[in-house]
């Protein structure tokens, strides 16, 4: 019998944040079985996946997905029958799909349109949270085209998977109703492959602080980070936090209630880093604080415990789910609580060491072994 082929659309790029380590991680557990399980292929336009796919010797085909016209997507979704002709036989990508003979597309990102190709499907949901936090103006402004992509995903996806039982719950109730439920598998996330390296790379920052990776989107509620550091000031004079990652437009409001606090000498900004860095800083800090409004699960939580880091987080969605006993939990919409949490970190060492034991003994149970497992036991399924 003939090995299937799975085609991997990858358009992420390092800068997306947790939607490319997700895909690095899904792309590495399946590129270490292709040729003896099943025939591999990227489909993908830019020179990320290119260098990855040369480095691990997997073919490549430079074909970036295409983005659809609205009539299109309403075509796809009212029209099934005739979608999949003209998706399968009429467009450039589906007629490189047909060359190709590929059998499985897994689209490793979420958000992205899946017309009705005549192939199997497999497609990720990190969140649904246009649906659940809908007040933040970076998914108001994306409500539409989100909807879209998710009742397509619901009528055509041959698997659809979400980060944890929560997130599988959320996708049933929303876009499942009337359809059998079982194409939804929970397949949690597990600390990206980066991090299980030693290489770390030195950056300047103070010898004791506390650290927070993200985009500087709105929903990442920066800004009761600011204010718990705020209100620390007063009772822990060399109080300190690192920001990092990609400068979203949520930026210039955090830089101004930095400057309105006077916390400039508190606070740290460095932007987007490499993975080598953010090794560095979690390694190094005293404690990694996540404060976003977004669920059901996350990835620094998962970095921080692997890499020793103690950790506390929203109590939001499945984060209590998936730290467990090995980190501190606080209402996100209270300053007051981040900083409690903050304080208890930064002045009990014997509090920190029984996070990093806890957070290390939760890594053992799920690691990168069993996700690539899981992975493929769904794939072959299907």
């Amino acid at each position: 019998m003939n090995k299937k082929k799975i085609g991997l659309i990858l358009p992420s790029r390092p800068k997306d944040g947790g939607e490319h380590q997700y895909a690095v991680l899904a792309a590495q557990c399946l590129s270490e079985r292709a040729g003896k399980d099943f025939d591999l292929i990227v489909l993908s336009g830019n020179a990320f996946w290119r260098k990855w796919c040369k480095n691990m010797e997997i073919p490549y085909l430079g074909c970036p997905y295409p983005e659809p016209e609205q009539w299109e997507e309403d075509f796809n979704y009212r029209h099934p029958s005739l979608a999949r002709l003209y998706y399968s036989y009429m467009t450039p990508f589906g007629r490189k799909i047909r060359e190709e003979k590929i059998d499985i597309l897994f689209v490793i990102q979420q958000n992205i349109f899946v017309p009705n190709y005549k192939v199997k499907i497999v497609v990720p949901v990190h969140d649904l949270m246009h649906k659940y936090e809908p007040d933040f103006p970076e998914v108001q402004m994306t409500y539409e085209k989100r909807e879209i992509c998710m009742k397509s995903m619901a009528k055509y996806a041959s698997c659809i998977l979400t980060d944890s039982k929560l997130g599988k719950r959320q996708f049933e109730e929303s876009y499942m109703e009337g359809r059998t439920q079982k194409r939804v598998v929970s397949l949690p996330f597990v600390a990206p492959g980066h991090v299980w390296k030693a290489a770390e790379e030195y950056v300047a920052v103070p010898d004791k602080y506390v650290f927070y990776p993200a985009q500087f989107w709105k929903h990442k509620n920066h800004a009761n980070l600011v204010r718990a550091i705020h209100i620390l000031k007063k009772e822990i004079e060399d109080i300190h936090l690192v920001l990092v990652g990609s400068e979203k437009n949520y930026l210039k409001e955090i830089r101004k209630l930095i400057a309105e606090h006077g916390l400039e000498s508190h606070i740290t900004i460095l932007g987007f880093v490499s993975n080598e860095t953010i090794t560095y800083l979690y390694r190094h800090a005293i404690a990694m604080i996540m404060p976003s409004y977004f669920g059901p699960t996350n990835i620094p939580p998962l970095e921080a415990m692997a890499l020793g880091c103690p950790v506390a987080a929203s109590d939001k969605y499945a984060m209590p789910e998936q730290i467990g006993n090995a980190g501190l939990l606080f209402n996100p919409d209270s300053p007051e609580e981040i900083a409690r949490c903050i304080k208890s970190l930064w002045t009990d060492e014997k509090l920190r060491e029984r996070m990093r034991r806890l957070g290390c003994r939760r890594m053992k149970r799920w690691t990168k072994r069993e996700f690539g497992e899981k992975l493929y036991k769904i794939i072959k399924a299907i």
